[in-house]
């Protein structure tokens, strides 16, 4: 016996209502964790005109704000690693407090978003910064060594900036003689300044990104170009899309399932009227 269609249609719209819910209580705690960076940043930034002068303050602010060592908290799975949240609680190292700062800045209404450098194609990624537009183009910030790269002009430089040049290692080496040896920057590595290789997002990584990033040049877009999105380093907001998006899926399921129910039922009901017409003549 075929269950009704309608017996259908309410076990997957309660089923469906689980994630619904769970997103919607999720969203909640995530506007909370927004409205305490928003708060933070706007502290931070308080006296400051230009959106420069917010991001290089925001990035010296990550920087003197708890350590350096890996942030081991993490938001329901350690896949997801720590919320922006908790780095400002925990610290973290430079994907963490990179985390933060582009989560900070986008909450002040900048773009913003993650850079992973790498010493060559196909080798492992080495250190994360931020990447964020600025009045006069984008500009690159490091909160795990406090530094950023003027370009000399009153400008600052962004990755493609650097890309091919050794301006990241004149700027680091700047910094180093005016800082001095006690300093932190005495210690970084020439390659955390170097942007030959550096990339927002890892397109080579597997089918489904070069398939991505292959429908973005169709479209017109240029894949390398674009800011990190903000949801692959907020396990929250992930979270969220990936609820909401499991709710979608069970709604179109629950209509394309009413229609095969429907079709079952309709044809269960013809074989019977066919045998008892069937009955009747015998």
């Amino acid at each position: 016996m075929f269950p009704s269609r309608r017996s259908c249609r309410m076990l997957i719209i309660f089923t469906g209502a689980i994630p619904f819910a769970c997103a919607i209580g999720l969203c909640f705690t995530w506007r909370a964790d927004n409205a305490l960076l928003r708060t933070q940043a706007m502290a931070i930034t308080a006296h400051l005109d230009t959106d420069s002068a917010r991001i290089r303050a925001v990035n010296d602010w990550v920087y003197h704000n708890q350590g350096f060592d890996k942030n081991h908290h993490y938001f329901l799975v350690p896949a997801l690693g720590p919320t922006p949240v908790q780095v400002i609680q925990h610290g973290g190292d430079c994907a963490d407090k990179s985390r933060l700062v582009a989560a900070m800045l986008n909450n002040l209404g900048i773009d913003a978003g993650l850079v992973m450098i790498s010493p060559c194609w196909y080798c492992g990624f080495i250190h994360t910064v931020v990447e964020a537009r600025y009045e006069g183009g984008r500009m690159v910030v490091d909160p795990t060594w406090d530094i950023d790269y003027p370009s000399g002009d009153g400008g600052f430089l962004g990755v493609t900036d650097m890309a091919g040049t050794n301006r990241g290692q004149e700027r680091l080496a700047e910094l180093r003689q005016k800082r001095g040896t006690t300093d932190k920057i005495a210690h970084m590595p020439a390659a955390d300044a170097t942007f030959e290789y550096a990339v927002a997002i890892n397109w080579d990584r597997d089918v489904v990104t070069r398939g991505i990033a292959a429908t973005l040049q169709l479209i017109g877009y240029q894949p390398e170009t674009l800011l990190r999105p903000r949801m692959l380093e907020d396990p929250k907001l992930i979270l969220i899309l990936v609820l909401l998006a499991t709710t979608t899926v069970i709604v179109l399921g629950s209509f394309v399932l009413g229609l095969a129910v429907g079709a079952k039922t309709k044809g269960a009901d013809k074989h019977l009227q066919r045998g008892g017409i069937r009955t009747d003549l015998a």
